[in-house]
């Protein structure tokens, strides 16, 4: 099915959204490289939070079956394979992280049960690290004009969590 072309003042619109997430995905690692949140309910909450928008940032960086209302990356090409062609393959890591977010995170499976101990770390600060890799693909891919506010708003990460 054809995706409806969104206009240049929409996609301008979504920017703030889109780098909202990157902000807050940086943001919450920095948060748990430092430790200042300890190891309880407050660490956990932010590795939550972290999760949430890792996976809504992998749904816009590698849209699989995007919803007609999901602000996904193709969305900003004016064909849209170019940004297929132009982005990394999916890693093992960001590839587990939308299952791992559903089963682990989201909602409340038997699945939980079979996580190991080893399995339920999340590494964090390697996962926004390589999201903010094909984030960086992403801005040197797409027509300039279709990021004119990406100045004001890239700063929010200098490609290392």
């Amino acid at each position: 099915m054809t995706r409806k072309k969104r206009s240049p003042e929409v996609l301008q619109q979504t920017l703030e959204h889109l780098f909202y997430e990157f902000w807050m995905l940086n943001s919450l690692t920095q948060a748990m490289m430092s430790g200042v949140c300890g190891q309880d309910a407050l660490n956990n909450s932010i590795l939550e939070s972290f999760t949430l928008h890792a996976r809504a940032l992998l749904d816009f960086l590698y849209a699989e079956e995007p919803k007609a209302d999901d602000v996904i990356a193709e969305d900003y090409f004016d064909t849209p394979a170019d940004w297929l062609t132009a982005r990394p393959n999916k890693t093992e890591l960001l590839g587990a992280i939308h299952k791992r977010v559903g089963k682990e995170i989201a909602h409340l499976t038997y699945a939980r049960l079979e996580v190991i101990a080893e399995e339920k770390q999340w590494q964090f600060a390697q996962i926004a690290n390589e999201m903010n890799a094909v984030f960086d693909t992403f801005l040197t891919s797409v027509a300039k004009e279709k990021l004119a506010k990406v100045e004001v708003h890239h700063q929010v990460h200098d490609g290392n969590a």
